[in-house]
């Protein structure tokens, strides 16, 4: 009887801790990056190249990054499109144009200009935006 209520407490908390992980096509929200991924090993960043995506449902988004000259903060706004399940397409307020590829491993983003993921960079979720 006990290893029956052991193994339905596991079951339960495995269901609990599932639901808690991202829906794997839930990009919404704001994206930190902290490490990159050269083709070999994973790398940390130095705190000046770290940058930020927030991607809002209405298909607007903002980019921000820390100039490591001057200490200024850089920040544009974006229109977004999912050409199709993990390919994202961004169209700056710059005219600057981003295609990339996007994937998930736990509540880490991984993002990728191509979609063999080669290589890419990993952000970290900071909050849900609606």
């Amino acid at each position: 009887m006990k290893t029956l209520q052991r193994l339905t407490w596991l079951l339960l908390l495995a269901v609990l801790v599932g639901g808690c992980e991202l829906v794997e096509d839930d990009f919404l929200g704001t994206w930190e990056n902290y490490a990159y991924y050269d083709g070999y090993e994973e790398t940390g960043l130095y705190p000046d190249e770290y940058c930020t995506y927030a991607f809002f449902r209405d298909g607007t988004g903002i980019y921000s990054r820390q100039n490591s000259i001057n200490g200024r903060m850089y920040e544009t706004d974006f229109r977004w499109q999912e050409l199709s399940r993990g390919h994202l397409y961004l169209r700056h307020s710059d005219g600057e144009v981003e295609d990339f590829y996007y994937r998930f491993r736990g509540g880490d983003m991984l993002v990728s200009s191509t979609p063999s993921f080669h290589t890419y960079m990993i952000y970290a979720y900071r909050g849900r935006h609606y």
